[in-house]
């Protein structure tokens, strides 16, 4: 079930918002919130997935791997 929701955003914002493919506001900022939902959940299951204490070299490439996918899916 979908809610209404009505908010007041930053014209810098709109404009990005208005950039990205979609029929309307709406369905661009739930698709969104839907990304940075998966993300947070996906970055949730890896912190707990990893259990084990990474070495500094290795937190350094994971934060790098994970900073480029980031920004991969922010540019679709």
């Amino acid at each position: 079930m979908k809610t209404k929701l009505s908010t007041t955003i930053e014209k810098p914002l709109i404009n990005f918002l208005d950039s990205l493919p979609g029929e309307s506001r709406s369905e661009k900022l739930e698709r969104l919130l839907k990304k940075v939902k998966r993300i947070k959940e996906e970055k949730k299951l890896r912190s707990l997935l990893s259990g084990c204490k990474e070495e500094d070299d290795e937190k350094t490439e994971r934060e790098s791997w994970e900073s480029t996918i980031e920004e991969a899916m922010w540019s679709e």
